[in-house]
């Protein structure tokens, strides 16, 4: 057990080593890549500037381009009078307002008198297809006894 002990003991002290060396490394890497980069001539931004400048101007111009644009439609529209539409609307209204128009209760009573109506015509239906078959049964009857030699 002795040596198991130590063996993991020396493991340890040994990961310990690696883990401080490896925080060592990557801390001397990164003062490397800053070094590097403070050593590098700034960024000249004043193209961007002139840019910059040009396209306000542009954006300027073409504000001013669509003003006059604007006032020149502006000036091509003509006003119209729309009291005669006015007018025309409001006989149309006047026109609907005189619509009877029919109240429920009134649609309701007139779907009950329609459904008395089917009913009847139900039953006179019935009726005539019953006379249907009694008839045609009698003309049955019939047929038999003129076929019949001694029925006469």
């Amino acid at each position: 057990m002795k040596i198991i002990d130590k063996l993991s003991t020396y493991a340890a002290l040994i990961g310990t080593i690696s883990v401080i060396g490896g925080g060592f490394y990557a801390w001397g890497e990164f003062n490397t890549r800053l070094s590097a980069i403070e050593g590098t001539p700034p960024v000249n931004l004043q193209p961007l500037h002139t840019k910059d400048k040009e396209l306000s101007k542009d954006i300027n111009d073409n504000k001013i381009d669509l003003i006059d644009r604007i006032k020149k439609v502006e000036d091509k529209i003509i006003p119209v009078d729309l009291t005669s539409v006015f007018k025309e609307i409001g006989k149309v209204r006047e026109e609907v307002a005189m619509i009877d128009v029919p109240t429920l209760d009134t649609v309701m009573q007139d779907i009950k008198e329609m459904n008395a109506i089917i009913t009847r015509i139900e039953k006179k239906l019935a009726i005539l297809e019953k006379e249907k078959e009694v008839l045609a049964i009698e003309i049955e009857e019939i047929k038999l006894e003129s076929n019949n030699p001694l029925s006469n």
